[in-house]
């Protein structure tokens, strides 16, 4: 099969996952009884007389590695700044994300009339998807990635176009230029890619996106580029700075940690911001999440460490590949890795699901016997390696 018809067969296939899933596919079966977790707490000391009888209970028992979450937890000085801040809860949060933009744009190399906040990056993945509707209704991305914007925009009835991905499991950003033509509203690049993991060298996006941007904007998620070994070389936030029609977007919730307080942000065009800040911001931004942010920005031994202790225990999933034989995308630079399981994903899930170890249910169109495996604290990366070898040895 050449690579145009692999192309069409996974188009194909990803419109009828997308059917089949809906814009649900993430959430998480929960079992454990709310009586439990209750008494869990009670019994930690906590106070519970004013939790709803629902509250959702996520200790069902497995060490979850399915999320690509950030096991390690956020930064000491954003949990004191949060605690700091529990009785200033009472006011409407514009003036702070101001602080919190000014900021940003400081270490970005940028201006803060550039930059959106949102609660997490989810909005403006989904917000970006409507953009694309209502500006020429045409996204072309590489198959296998993250599916925030293709998925927001194929549900709104955009055409979109995967271009397979290239042998190393990189961008192929040749193929994705072909591609690309005068009617093209937007390109979607994803990096470190989710869930290969790949990326894409920094000079060579540069370049790709200084050409195509006068074609279609280009659009790259940078949610888990610091936790990439050449950070910050690989970031790509200069474009925005020299004018070029780019949006780059990242998230405070991967190696900040902070993916239960929702916090993300996107650099883009000023007019942009100015439209989508005001469409996508709505009511403001989680007050304890924009001072969280900021006190972990200016935490940099934590984020060195962070990276440093990602890195090893994401090493430890690599290693138990290469002694499984099982083939995996080569240089991953997120916190999780893509391997091939030699089994459908589902068995895989259940397989994993019976050593304890909760890995992603589902895969993406094409690569039915992949899976992504996120890395855990270091006794549930071992628990995780362990499980690999009586699974798939």
């Amino acid at each position: 099969m050449n690579k145009n018809e692999q192309q069409s067969t996974v188009n194909s296939s990803r419109r009828n996952w997308l059917k089949s899933v809906g814009l649900g596919a993430g959430a998480v079966a929960l079992t454990t009884s709310v009586d439990s977790i209750m008494g869990d707490l009670r019994a930690a000391g906590m106070q519970t007389e004013h939790f709803p009888s629902a509250t959702p209970n996520v200790n069902d028992g497995l060490i979850r590695l399915s999320s690509n979450e950030n096991a390690f937890g956020p930064s000491k000085k954003a949990a004191k700044a949060m605690q700091s801040e529990l009785l200033n809860l009472a006011r409407y949060t514009d003036a702070t994300v101001e602080v919190l933009a000014q900021k940003i744009a400081k270490q970005e190399g940028v201006s803060a009339d550039q930059i959106v906040i949102t609660n997490g990056s989810s909005p403006i993945l989904f917000g970006y998807a409507d953009w694309i509707t209502k500006n020429g209704n045409k996204l072309v991305t590489s198959m296998a990635t993250y599916e925030g914007v293709p998925r927001g925009a194929e549900f709104m009835g955009a055409d979109v176009t995967y271009v397979p991905l290239a042998n190393d499991m990189t961008f192929d950003l040749d193929a994705i230029e072909a591609a690309v033509t005068e009617d093209t509203t937007a390109v979607y690049v994803c990096n470190p890619n989710n869930p290969t993991g790949s990326m894409v060298d920094a000079e060579k996006l540069t370049a790709f996106a200084k050409r195509v941007s006068k074609k279609a904007q280009v659009f790259i998620d940078e949610a888990y580029i610091e936790m990439s070994d050449a950070y910050p070389a690989n970031v790509q936030s200069k474009l925005v700075a020299e004018g070029y029609n780019v949006v780059i977007c990242r998230t405070f919730s991967k190696i900040h940690a902070m993916a239960g307080q929702r916090l993300g942000y996107a650099i883009m065009p000023a007019e942009q911001a100015k439209t989508m800040g005001g469409m996508l911001r709505m009511g403001g931004v989680n007050y304890l999440a924009l001072v969280a942010g900021m006190a972990s920005m200016d935490d940099h031994e934590n984020l060195d460490t962070m990276r440093s202790r990602i890195k090893t225990e994401r090493e430890k999933l690599v290693k138990v590949a290469k002694e499984l034989k099982q083939p995996f995308a080569p240089n991953p630079q997120g916190n999780f890795i893509y391997i091939d399981t030699g089994m459908p994903h589902d068995k895989f899930a259940e397989k994993m699901k019976a050593q304890g170890i909760k890995v992603v249910g589902r895969t993406w169109p094409g690569y039915d016997s992949w899976s992504r495996i996120s890395v855990g604290t270091p006794e549930e990366t071992d628990a995780c390696v362990k499980a690999l070898k009586a699974v798939l040895a």
